[in-house]
């Protein structure tokens, strides 16, 4: 049986359970907003035996049960509570969920919770990265004035600045985004106002195309994204969906060992699943930006490019020699 977890809201998970149903995998969903309303779980350490149950409704489910495990984008359930105990009542539901997903082994995983978030960090990603051979664009990481107007006039003014976690911000009604964008030499005139916060300085590398890599298990799936036909996605491509944009998207192959680089970064953090973006520049070199160990695939897929669900869906139901 599969275990797939996510939110209400989640479209990606829809699609895949949609193939999971095709195929006629058995599976069972929660939405962790649900905790403690329609499922919850318990666990029972006694000697030498430890044992977890999951229940869901009025099914209870051992967790030997589960053969392949996904989690995406898990929200915290939001309960009523004193204002004075909110702090203590989320504190103490992350920290549950937590230790229901390390109950669960990590060969189970798609890519266990733990792994996700230590692959996270986009400074050690960058230091991973090249030390297994990726190109990296000049990067610095900082909130001071003078490294960081002396890493702009280095190249030029030809910088870009980003956040050091994601530029994705919602606040339960309204999303925003802070793209990866251009900076300019006024700004350093207001740096007080915009830059109190370390970010991420990269010199900006003058592109061909952007390059989404998807890798599940061994397969290895590149995807152009033919961004610099609109001056809005040039520096940031996913801002085509903020503003509507359709940019052509083409499956490509990218060298060998482009390929072997994809898989050593998946198997130093050991992930079964990535979305790796990279770029080629005018020049036809290949730079490394930035790996999500839970990034969105399913609009590939729906693009006709590659068949992801399927790829998810075999590495999940895939025998493998059990890890303690």
């Amino acid at each position: 049986m599969l275990l797939i977890i996510s939110n209400k809201k989640d479209l990606s998970t829809d699609y895949l359970i949609l193939r999971i149903k095709d195929r006629g995998v058995k599976y069972i969903r929660i939405n962790t907003e649900d905790y403690l309303n329609n499922w919850d779980f318990h666990i029972s350490s006694n000697n030498h035996v430890y044992s977890t149950i999951l229940r869901v409704f009025d099914k209870s489910i051992s967790i030997e049960e589960i053969n392949g495990a996904y989690i995406r984008q898990p929200e915290l359930p939001v309960f009523k509570t004193e204002a004075e105990d909110q702090l203590f009542v989320k504190r103490e539901i992350g920290e549950s969920l937590r230790s229901f997903w390390r109950s669960i082994n990590d060969t189970i995983w798609l890519n266990a919770p733990h792994k996700i978030l230590r692959s996270s960090n986009k400074p050690e990603q960058l230091k991973i990265a090249a030390k297994i051979g990726f190109n990296i664009p000049d990067t610095c990481i900082s909130n001071n004035y003078d490294i960081a107007y002396n890493f702009f006039k280095k190249h030029q003014g030809k910088v870009v600045a980003k956040a050091v976690k994601h530029g994705f911000d919602y606040n339960g009604c309204r999303a925003r985004v802070a793209p990866t964008q251009l900076i300019d030499i006024n700004l350093f005139e207001n740096f007080d106002s915009y830059f109190n916060i370390p970010m991420i300085y990269q010199e900006c590398i003058v592109k061909k195309y952007d390059i989404r890599i998807t890798v599940v298990g061994n397969n290895v799936l590149a995807t152009a994204i033919y961004s610099q036909v609109d001056n809005l996605t040039k520096i940031d491509w996913r801002l085509h969906d903020t503003y509507n944009i359709d940019l052509k998207h083409q499956k490509v192959n990218v060298p060998q060992y482009i390929v072997d680089y994809c898989l050593s970064i998946n198997k130093h953090y050991g992930l079964r699943y990535s979305a790796i973006d990279m770029i080629l520049s005018e020049e036809g070199v290949y730079y490394f930006l930035e790996i999500n160990p839970n990034g969105q695939w399913a609009w590939l897929e729906q693009k006709g490019l590659h068949n992801i669900r399927d790829c998810i869906i075999d590495e999940l139901i895939k025998q493998r020699e059990y890890e303690y």
